[in-house]
């Protein structure tokens, strides 16, 4: 054994002496840190375990030191998560985490394993997207226990996770949860993305009153694009089409100029709000329609026929700027866009409709 062991040893049986009271603990270490021999430094940890059940760096040991250089991630949070369930203890080697002024020093087992929070939470994230969601919200459950600021981010990806999977109960459990944390800290653009997340939810089950009874407590102006958008899209779901134009006009320009937009959210957005057009539309071309018979009478009123001549050039007017936007929602298409077109053809020809049929109709019998 060369000087460099020696030395190693010693220095392993002097922190034994002041963070533990087993003899297997020692072993652990001495099998881990010089002799590189993970097998045996678990076996010997497992039974300091057992003999200094009290003990909190002892499983905090080996999940940092024999688990995580192993890739065995659920085994080292079970570690970390006995350490945090057992009473704090001083690390045997105290560490900095941080960078500039915002660096601290980490002192002691409980501290040392909140610093674990981020990476479980993205353990969690990464068996989301392979749809293994049990082990992700195992992974995420962990995460909110290690570092207890984590809590509200947890459970919202778990929200998630439970409205993918069609648990529309475990999703509102959760996300009332992250609200509620939330609320009570001082990240308000957190809080404000968790209730733009429960409106989509809500949204998603019809249950669109409830959706707008929270986006009334929202501060408006502190809104991004992409969740005005969602709200955008509340009142078209709504079927008002008033304020959905009115608030995409706004959006549109903002996303536009934004060159992170993607394509595929600017070709819908203006798909959207080409339906929105169209449907503003459609509603006054049925009413001219309704009351067709009345405006051909020999009596009609000018007052009348001119106020009918109006509303079919404002459903003119409906179904150019539906043409326009299907146009556009085309120019962002990344595929075919063959629904686009097909609208925007349908709406030309409507265009046409108008102008020949009902538009120069009632202009001649303003004429006569």
């Amino acid at each position: 054994m060369n000087v460099k062991n020696y030395l190693a040893i010693f220095t392993i049986l002097i922190s034994t002496t002041l963070f533990s009271r087993s003899m297997e603990f020692n072993s652990c270490k001495s099998y881990v840190k010089v002799e590189k021999n993970l097998e045996k430094g678990e076996e010997f940890g497992l039974l300091a375990m057992e003999k200094e059940p009290d003990n909190a760096y002892i499983p905090y040991f080996m999940a940092r030191f024999i688990y995580r250089p192993q890739k065995m991630i659920e085994k080292a949070g079970e570690m970390y998560l006995k350490a945090i369930n057992t009473t704090d203890t001083k690390l045997e080697r105290p560490f900095k985490t941080g960078a500039g002024k915002n660096q601290i020093w980490i002192k002691t087992v409980h501290d040392a394993v909140a610093t674990q929070g981020v990476d479980w939470f993205n353990y969690g994230l990464e068996e989301e997207k392979i749809r293994n969601y049990k082990l992700a919200i195992k992974y995420f459950k962990m995460a909110s226990m290690f570092d207890p600021n984590l809590k509200a981010q947890c459970y919202n990806a778990m929200a998630f996770i439970f409205f993918n999977d069609n648990n529309p109960d475990s999703t509102f459990h959760y996300i009332n949860k992250a609200i509620d944390i939330s609320s009570n800290g001082d990240n308000n653009e957190l809080s404000i993305e968790l209730k733009m997340n429960k409106i989509g939810f809500l949204s998603s089950q019809k249950r669109i009153d409830e959706a707008f009874e929270i986006y009334e407590t929202l501060p408006k102006n502190e809104l991004s694009a992409i969740q005005r958008t969602q709200i955008f899209e509340l009142y078209k779901n709504n079927n008002n089409c008033d304020q959905a134009i009115k608030m995409g006009n706004e959006i549109f320009p903002v996303l536009e100029n934004d060159f992170s937009t993607p394509m595929s959210v600017l070709s819908g957005f203006a798909f959207n709000m080409a339906a929105c057009y169209l449907s503003n539309g459609t509603i006054i071309y049925n009413e001219i329609i309704e009351n067709w018979a009345k405006l051909g009478d020999s009596n009609a009123p000018p007052e009348l026929i001119e106020s009918y001549l109006l509303k079919a050039e404002q459903c003119k007017e409906s179904y150019s700027s539906a043409k326009d936007y299907f146009r556009l929602s085309l120019d962002y298409e990344e595929g075919e866009g063959e629904v686009a077109k097909k609208y925007k053809k349908d709406v030309r020809k409507k265009i046409r409709d108008l102008d020949n049929e009902i538009i120069s109709v009632l202009e001649g019998y303003l004429s006569k």
